[in-house]
Formats: structure tokens, sequence, C-alpha cells
């Protein structure tokens, strides 16, 4: 039924692909990141013409925080405090079509826009180092790909076989192949993009600066598998395997985040004993 809705009206199937797929949920904020927003001075940034909000808290060099699908900015809040502490400045934004920010639906190629706009020389944001989730960490990969900033980077349960995942989930409600990929083709062709040269997993392995992926063996989001694989495949790949945490918890684990904040610091942090205590603790964990 859909090849044929396609055919007589690509439009209104296209309306409702991306209304199915590639609209967010709403994210309720918690009392915690609500706090966060309040005390951040806010600004935006406009890709594709919309208004992306962002808010930024501290002085100093900045550390980018990249945040999922259905997510916001202060979902990773719980690094914030450290960060800021030490004399970063810290700077989250809700995506596009998430939270604040404008529009009703999104997708990798926009998302990877985004975050290459905070690498526009003119906004003179000094990013430093950039802590990104899920699929805002597949973002972080595609502009780290094509922008080749020199930064400490830090993908959570990254979204690296994005392309199959896409797929598997059109194949699996029942969307003609040929239907999903003239509507991919035209995402491609809108945004410059290629689903399959620029699928995570590939532009993974042409980067040449050192990254660090933090995964739980126990997602069931996104496959742990395809981070252990990449990480036996490429030198610049450190990965660090957790358990027990899943896909949402692994963001608000203590040891998680000392141990990522300690990462970001490059030892500036290694004199605080208990944070020392729990890098301790997370490293004698299975790491591969």
């Amino acid at each position: 039924m859909l090849t044929a809705l396609w055919r007589l009206a690509p439009n209104m199937t296209k309306d409702f692909l991306l209304k199915r797929f590639f609209k967010p949920l709403s994210y309720a904020l918690t009392p915690f990141e609500r706090q966060y927003l309040e005390n951040g001075t806010s600004f935006h940034i406009n890709v594709h013409e919309k208004k992306i909000r962002c808010w930024k808290w501290g002085h100093g060099p900045a550390i980018l925080f990249v945040h999922g699908w259905n997510g916001r900015g202060v979902n990773l809040s719980y690094f914030f405090k450290t960060l800021i502490d030490a004399g970063y400045s810290v700077i989250a934004y809700d995506a596009p079509a998430h939270g604040d920010s404008d529009g009703q639906v999104t997708n990798y190629f926009e998302l990877s826009d985004t975050v290459r706009a905070f690498f526009d020389p003119s906004h003179g944001f000094n990013i430093q180092g950039i802590i990104a989730y899920s699929i805002g960490a597949a973002a972080v990969i595609n502009c780290i790909s094509k922008e080749k900033p020199s930064i400490d980077a830090v993908l959570i349960a990254p979204a690296l076989k994005l392309k199959e995942i896409l797929f598997n989930s059109f194949n699996h409600h029942g969307v003609p192949k040929i239907v999903y990929q003239s509507l991919v083709a035209e995402m491609e062709r809108y945004y410059g993009y290629d689903v399959h040269q620029d699928n995570p997993y590939v532009l993974a392995k042409t980067i040449a600066s050192k990254m660090l992926i933090v995964h739980d063996k126990d997602d069931r989001t996104i496959p742990y598998m395809d981070s252990k694989i990449l990480s036996e495949k490429t030198d610049n790949v450190d990965l660090n395997t957790t358990e027990g945490l899943g896909h949402k918890r692994i963001l608000r684990d203590k040891t998680v985040v000392d141990f990522i904040t300690a990462y970001i610091f490059n030892g500036q942090l290694r004199r605080d004993e208990e944070l020392m205590k729990n890098i301790n603790l997370f490293q004698r964990r299975e790491i591969r």
C-alpha cells in the first residue's frame, strides 16, 4: 500500500514516514536538569534555518555535550559540575526537533551539521573536548571525520551502524525498500551526505585522532558488539566496557562519570583521592 501511495502522493507518504520515524518524543526534565537550565546562560545558533537552543555554564575552554535521540542537552548534566569547578566552560544544546529547539522532525545528517556548526570559527566557542551519547555520538564521529578538530572525544554507547539500525526499523515496520530508499536519497541530496559512506562505523575507521568509547555490555538499544569490534579493528579507538548499566543508566553512574571526566582532563584531576578510587574501581571492571 505504501508503494502505491508513494507513487500517487509522494509528499503525503514522505510526511507520514517523517512523523513515524524521524519525529522525536518529548522529554520531561528532572528537577536536577531543570535547575541547571535555569542557572545556565542561554543563547542560540542557526542550523538549516532552525534556531538551536543552547546553554553555557562556567568560563574557560569549552566542553561540548551532545545528547541522544529523544533527549535534551542537560541529559548529561551529571558531568557538568566537576568540569566547571576545574575551570572549564560547559556547552549543551537541544538538537533540532528536540526540547526548546526549532523543528518537528530531524535526522542523522542534520544532527551532524548541528555538531559541525559549533566548530565554525566565527562562533569562538574554543571547544577542547566533546562528550556525546548514542546518536549524538554518531553525529560527532561525522563531525570529526569532516572538520578534523584537535579535541578529546568521548563517545558513550555510540550508534555506530546507524544505517543498519534505520533500515532494519523500516523493514521491521513493513516499509517497502523502494519507498525508504527514495526518502533517504532525498535526504542525501538535501544535506549532501551519503548514508553508506557516512555511516558512523565507516567514518570511525578513517579518523586518526584518539577516541574513547564507553559502552555497557547489557545495552539493549545500541549493540555493544559494534563498539567492541570497532575497537579491535582500529588503533585510534579505546573501549571501556561496563556491565549492568544498560543504555540509559550509564549516563548517571558516578564511576563512569568520574572516569570520563578524568579522561577529558588528561590527568588534571588525578590528585583527587576520591576520584582516583573510583577510576581504579572502574578499571578493574572488564576493559577491552
